[in-house]
């Protein structure tokens, strides 16, 4: 929610800049609903090699199973906003939580290879409506002076999932030789994580902004009473949330064919096809069979990426406010370019040599030295700020079916990079992927310039009234 709330400017004006602690315990809890991406998206870069030697698979084989999840998470979005409107919020969360426990469990039991990519497709389902609904859900329960502080939190969630999903399993194939020992537990810890987000989720208060939706306004008075400091703020709160849908209700799939939206549609799935074509998810999966590739196995190659990713991730929160969403996208896409050129040089100058003995040391620390500066660029920046702008930047009414789209675009690059990445590599040699990630990254600077707002400090109240009033999408977040 948009807290002390200066109408005319669409700044949060508080004097005091503090917010009651329920207000970060909320945020907190919902974002572990990103614990749940991160489990499943660390899950397969340290168990792969366990999962191919139970179920005898090959590298297309693993390929397909690891992509899977994509094709649940693109179904998992498109329902997102069905669930979204109809359960509310914390239901839908609560939902997502439950299958992803479950169907850790059955996985846990080592069922056949089809039933157990049933089950990673179901897993996906149950991320895809997590990665919908919680940063929807913070947009509309943080306060404007820390909403982009509290978005960063479902980033940072995914982080500490993967990292700490790589740690265990990383642990259990140490200790347990044999993979059909450790594939179950490595099942296990998941649920148990899960478990934790999902018990969390009862513990939640409805959105407000989805109560005034239904209705509801004496629970939504009663929810910002816990958030905010005063009467006079719940009070210029609920008017401005009631002022946005007083001729929105009833509002469906049909708003995407109005101008002021489907232009802001078009830009939050063009932020989220970038997000992935940067490169970043063949980094979390495959970074220890990238590293195996330069000759470089043990811890290294297989706890770099998620240790980086999560550590560098913290500097994200502060920096989000600090410096505002449109220079760390900036920030983070020339870092990405130059990383992953140097990456592509240091394989293009390892060449054919298929002895890892026989690789030299300096193509290996260029290697190591550039995939760590480049998952520092994408952790404070792509990875959390484009699910931000896109959780902000969407009006009201549509705000469901704005975020149902960019999520399932987001899912479908995903399983494009995910089910192709190690094949690509393969037919065009290792270097080229790396090369093609750096063009996006340039491309993706031109995008910022021409269409991306600013929407640090501003209410979503005022953005989505800067944007019907038909200001060009960059400027949508200047008073």
């Amino acid at each position: 929610m948009a807290g002390p709330i200066h109408i005319a400017a669409g700044k949060d004006t508080s004097l005091s800049g503090e917010y009651k602690k329920i207000v970060y315990w909320i945020c907190l809890i919902a974002a572990l609903g990103g614990l749940l991406f991160g489990l499943d998206q660390g899950f397969i870069a340290n168990s792969l090699e366990t999962i191919e030697k139970v179920y005898s698979l090959g590298v297309e084989a693993g390929e397909k199973y690891a992509a899977v999840l994509a094709t649940g998470g693109v179904i998992g979005a498109l329902l997102s906003g069905f669930f979204a409107r109809f359960l509310g919020r914390k239901r839908s969360l609560m939902l997502a939580g439950f299958l992803f426990s479950s169907l850790s469990v059955v996985s846990a039991t080592l069922p056949s290879i089809d039933i157990l990519t049933i089950c990673r497709f179901g897993l996906g389902f149950a991320v895809g409506i997590a990665s919908f609904i919680v940063p929807l859900y913070l947009s509309e329960t943080a306060p404007a002076g820390i909403r982009g502080s509290m978005g960063t939190l479902f980033q940072l969630m995914i982080t500490i999932g993967i990292f700490l999903i790589a740690a265990t399993n990383v642990a259990i194939a140490h200790i347990f030789i044999n993979p059909h020992i450790a594939l179950p537990l490595m099942f296990i810890v998941i649920a148990i994580f899960s478990l934790v987000m999902f018990f969390g989720s009862f513990a939640l208060p409805e959105s407000p902004r989805w109560l005034m939706l239904k209705s509801k306004r004496t629970q939504a008075q009663q929810v910002l009473e816990k958030v905010l400091n005063s009467k006079e703020e719940v009070e210029a709160e609920l008017n401005e949330i009631e002022e946005a849908i007083k001729s929105d209700k009833g509002a469906g799939v049909g708003i995407i064919f109005k101008g002021y939206f489907f232009k802001v549609m078009l830009m939050g799935v063009i932020l989220q096809m970038f997000q992935q074509l940067v490169g970043i998810n063949m980094m979390i999966y495959y970074a220890p069979t990238i590293f195996g590739y330069a000759g470089m196995k043990g811890l290294l190659a297989m706890m770099t990426v998620p240790t980086v990713n999560m550590i560098f991730t913290f500097p994200a929160i502060k920096l989000v406010e600090k410096w505002g969403r449109k220079k760390l996208l900036y920030v983070g896409a020339i870092v990405m370019m130059i990383t992953m050129i140097a990456a592509g040089l240091a394989f293009a100058s390892i060449g054919g040599i298929t002895d890892p003995s026989q690789i030299g040391g300096i193509p290996k620390a260029v290697l190591l030295i550039a995939i760590i500066v480049y998952i520092f660029g994408f952790a404070v920046s792509w990875g959390p700020v484009a699910w931000l702008v896109c959780s902000e930047v969407f009006p009201l009414e549509g705000r469901e079916v704005g975020m149902t789209i960019t999520t399932i675009v987001n899912w479908t690059f995903a399983g494009l990079v995910m089910g192709n990445a190690l094949s690509f590599m393969k037919t065009y040699g290792n270097s080229s992927i790396f090369f093609v990630f750096a063009g996006f990254c340039l491309l993706s600077m031109l995008f910022l310039k021409l269409f991306v707002p600013e929407t640090k400090g501003i209410t979503l109240e005022h953005l989505e009234a800067n944007l019907k009033s038909g200001k060009p999408l960059r400027e949508i977040g200047n008073n």
